[in-house]
């Protein structure tokens, strides 16, 4: 998988089964930190190593000549010129002052060569620096080769004159100088021969900048030759295994927290680099999560404003969007003071690319409840946001090609989401101030009319998404249902199949638009009349779309919520839902879990628009003997002795039916209590809680209450058993 940052992010596709996952009408708790298989994944050996290693190697190669060095300018000075000068022929002396002099033209020579070759990795120096570089270099190719000519001649010679007994001590410590001499050029030839097999020949510099990602990056290859020469330093300067311990991110850390302009420049480019590899990504993430300086320095970069700094604010941006995917480094980063503001800043650059790295940090942001309300609390950030999510007159510049408007549209409808999400009051804070933004529903109404493909599949259901969760705020409710055509355009995808890149978005699309149209059908008669009339006028399509096991529960809860909130005027039109009767009564005796909890609630509702005649007709029709359906219902009561998550509201909607019944048809009445339905309710009675007294859930927060809740129900139940 290609990790570099292109901008595109998975669509937010959840293929709703209606058993299985949960919405906003149950309660959800907190999901505990997943280790994802990148997170456990074993460390990588970097590819820098190599470079550490040749570094190493070289550096023994050029501490071992120089000792050897040392030891023969020693030997020269104290023993031979010191204890034989007088004594020394003249072919020696001058052969002896020569070595040294050329031994001090290489040190000279290695020592500056060193220095031009860090400063041949800065573009503006980099002609005079590499005219030095190959100077120094041949001067000292020069110099050894001269050492190793002339030491040898002198010892396959051996003529060093004088009296047999003066020659005896003075030949052996010509030959130990020469020897020594020798032995120095020759590791010195040893060592340049070796950098120029792995540099030259191999290739190592170029190889190791493509294994990190550095090949294609601007400066990359600089960047590699420069960590080498400095390892190589480290190693030359201190103990030779100092450049063994260093690495590439930890090189970077350095230059962008204490090296210069350029230098956090180029140490920027390093992060960005490795941070997009496929094999280092998740090493390199971890190194810089830990590093606080070099965070800190990340987030002031995404304020640069130069246009000449836009490459290295893109890269900075890029590097901190992959941070904050990591939850315990996100909280880190906003924990540093001015960093929303610096992200924030981002939106207000010129370059498109900024602005949806900007959108994607602060949507990963978004994922932890304190950091939304920071999102929040940033003066004139909310409405920046929702000024991206417009599809036709978004904020990038009319000339911006479509897929990356598209983009920045996609971004921002994600952030929204999470924004209008949030749980608790701070939720319910974002979600008031999001509506209060006259661009947010009516964005959200222009991407869901849009009919282009690509469109439909990404964008329409993270609109759709949104309007659900601000439907439950009850002031928002009614301002999206007020905003012309969202009514109608939600009624219109949930029941007519959208044209999608496959049947899963189609699918996914139709159970999100079903959850919107019920949260707005919730306490709002405005919004159930609306729904009515975008309907045709009555019920009957979501009577058939009973049918469809796609919505099925959508359309039962629609129903069920139009039943309970149109008010009298619709009463007529309503009616038309016990046509569902048959196929109802059928579900709730073979569905489980949500199906069942919902089919109960609706038939509930169905009853009070029924005639016994006519119930009694659609039992026979469902092929439901009365007694088996009042069994169903004590058995449910049984079943769920105390109450349930995953279905709420499951023992209240059984307890309505089972009154609804005995209302309608007073032998449903004897029939309960020959069944033991008493003890079951008392049972219910004794086991209530806050879970069952809510129609939505933020979280683990109840929102709209009950008006009349379930202890007054059985109370209802009870007192009608009595009569019997």
């Amino acid at each position: 998988m290609d990790r570099r940052a292109s901008f595109a992010v998975p669509a937010s596709i959840r293929v709703r089964i209606p058993d299985q996952l949960p919405t906003l009408f149950e309660p959800q708790k907190a999901m505990p930190h997943v280790r994802t298989r990148s997170d456990a994944a074993e460390e990588v050996p970097s590819p820098e190593r190599r470079l550490t290693v040749l570094a190493l190697q070289l550096a023994v190669l050029e501490k071992a000549a120089s000792r050897l060095g040392t030891l023969a300018f020693v030997w020269a000075t104290v023993v031979l010129l010191g204890g034989f000068a007088i004594t020394l022929g003249r072919t020696d002396f001058w052969c002896i002052t020569g070595l040294l002099l050329i031994e001090g033209t290489r040190i000279l020579g290695r020592s500056h060569e060193l220095e031009w070759q860090h400063q041949a990795t800065w573009r503006r120096h980099r002609p005079v620096s590499c005219a030095i570089v190959r100077a120094f270099s041949w001067m000292q190719l020069v110099s050894a080769s001269a050492c190793v000519s002339l030491s040898l001649i002198r010892l396959l010679h051996q003529h060093y004159g004088g009296s047999e007994e003066a020659r005896t001590n003075r030949s052996a410590a010509l030959n130990i100088f020469y020897g020594l001499a020798l032995a120095e050029a020759l590791l010195f030839l040893a060592e340049k021969a070796l950098w120029q097999w792995k540099m030259g020949h191999r290739r190592l510099l170029e190889r190791v900048a493509e294994d990190c990602n550095l090949a294609d990056a601007c400066g990359g290859e600089v960047a590699v030759r420069r960590f080498f020469y400095d390892s190589y330093s480290c190693c030359l300067n201190g103990s030779i295994f100092d450049g063994l311990h260093m690495d590439l991110v930890s090189y970077a850390d350095d230059l962008v927290t204490m090296g210069s302009h350029d230098e956090q420049i180029l140490g920027v480019g390093i992060l960005v680099s490795l941070a997009e590899s496929d094999r280092f990504a998740d090493a390199a993430l971890r190194k810089i999560g830990v590093s606080a300086p070099t965070i800190e320095r990340l987030i002031e970069m995404l304020s640069w404003k130069d246009s000449a700094e836009r490459e290295v604010r893109r890269s900075a941006a890029v590097v901190v969007s992959m941070l904050t995917e990591r939850k315990h480094i996100a909280l880190r980063i906003t924990g540093i003071p001015g960093a929303i503001e610096s992200v924030a800043s981002l939106l207000y650059a010129d370059l498109d690319e900024l602005n949806i790295l900007g959108l994607s940090i602060l949507n990963k942001l978004a994922h932890d409840h304190d950091n939304c309300d920071k999102i929040g609390n940033t003066r004139g950030l909310l409405d920046k946001i929702i000024s991206y999510s417009s599809i036709d007159h978004g904020r990038l510049a009319p000339t911006t090609p479509r897929d990356m408007r598209l983009k920045a549209v996609k971004q921002s409808l994600r952030v929204v989401k999470r924004l209008a999400g949030t749980t608790g009051n701070t939720g319910k804070l974002l979600r008031r101030e999001l509506t209060d933004i006259v661009f947010t529903v009516s964005n959200v109404r222009e991407v869901l009319q849009h009919h282009d493909k690509k469109v439909q599949s990404e964008l329409h259901q993270l609109g759709i998404e949104i309007l659900t969760s601000l439907a439950m705020d009850k002031e928002a409710r009614e301002v999206i249902g007020g905003t012309g055509g969202v009514v109608r355009v939600l009624v219109s995808m949930f029941l007519s199949p959208v044209a999608a890149a496959d049947f899963r978005h189609a699918d996914a699309i139709r159970v999100e638009a079903g959850e919107a149209l019920a949260m707005l059908a919730l306490e709002s008669k405005n919004n159930c009349g609306a729904i009515i009339m975008a309907l045709g006028g009555g019920v009957g399509r979501l009577v058939a779309a009973l049918n469809d096991p796609v919505v099925i529960v959508g359309a039962a809860r629609i129903l069920h919520n139009l039943c309970s909130y149109a008010g009298d005027e619709w009463q007529i039109k309503l009616k038309g839902v016990t046509a569902g009767a048959t196929k109802v009564l059928r579900t709730i005796m073979v569905e489980k879990e949500k199906v069942l909890n919902i089919f109960l609630g609706l038939a509930a509702q169905m009853v009070q628009f029924m005639e016994p005649r006519e119930l009694k007709a659609s039992l026979a029709t469902a092929s439901v003997v009365d007694t088996v359906l009042a069994g169903t219902l004590v058995q449910v009561l049984r079943q769920y002795s105390r109450p349930s998550m995953d279905v709420p509201r499951v023992r209240r909607y059984t307890i309505e039916l089972a009154v609804a019944m005995m209302r309608s048809d007073a032998r449903y009445v004897a029939l309960f209590v020959e069944l033991g339905m008493e003890g079951e309710l008392r049972r219910v009675a004794g086991t209530t809680s806050q879970l069952e007294c809510f129609n939505v859930f933020s979280g683990s927060v109840g929102l709209s209450r009950h008006t009349i809740n379930v202890s007054s129900l059985v109370t209802s139940a009870l007192e009608l058993m009595k009569k019997n």
